[in-house]
């Protein structure tokens, strides 16, 4: 019969402390996980941004087409025999640009604005912000006639998540502005 010593209490804690094994991955992975989550979160934002920002160049490429052929002028020449205002028509643009975005990217963060430049070296080139950060455009619609030079800018207000974190900003309220522009020559049309 093997007869067992009493433990002494302090050196044979620690040793048994220091020789078990079975917590340390989980350990190691507590001291890893934060960063790791963070960076994961960091990387899909990042990327929703993209993808974001993408899609609303297909938009504004789809609308500002639609403007070079004439065929938005028509509609809103037809608009104009029904009694619509230039508000009313505007609107419409921007609910037709919404149709052709993708469901996550919300409509009534969108913003339009149609100049007529006349010609290319009269295009804007000036921001849309005050000295605050803040949009201070007024958002015109104008389609100009055959042959002008029309500049459609879309801006997209995207809410951020994680700012502290990792801060994508660049508007004030932690949003992201997203901007696709489209200058084209309309062409003739009838």
């Amino acid at each position: 019969m093997t007869r067992r010593l009493p433990p002494r209490p302090l050196a044979s804690a620690s040793a048994r402390i220091a020789g078990d094994a079975r917590g340390a991955v989980l350990v190691e992975f507590a001291i890893v996980a934060v960063p790791f989550i963070a960076l994961m979160l960091a990387i899909i934002q990042t990327s929703l941004i993209y993808f974001a920002q993408e899609t609303l160049e297909t938009t504004v490429e789809a609308a500002s087409r639609s403007i070079v052929t004439g065929k938005r002028q028509a509609a809103d020449a037809a608009g104009k025999v029904a009694g619509m205002t230039q508000a009313q028509l505007a609107e419409r643009f921007r609910r037709a640009g919404c149709t052709s975005m993708p469901a996550f990217l919300s409509c009534s963060r969108l913003y339009v604005e149609v100049k007529n430049a006349g010609n290319w070296n009269d295009t804007p080139t000036a921001l849309t912000f005050d000295a605050n950060g803040k949009i201070s455009n007024t958002f015109a619609y104008d389609l100009g006639s055959q042959g002008s030079v029309v500049v459609v800018r879309f801006m997209y207000l995207w809410p951020l998540q994680g700012a502290p974190l990792f801060n994508l900003s660049n508007a004030p309220s932690g949003q992201r502005v997203l901007f696709a522009t489209s200058v084209a020559k309309s062409e003739a049309y009838s």
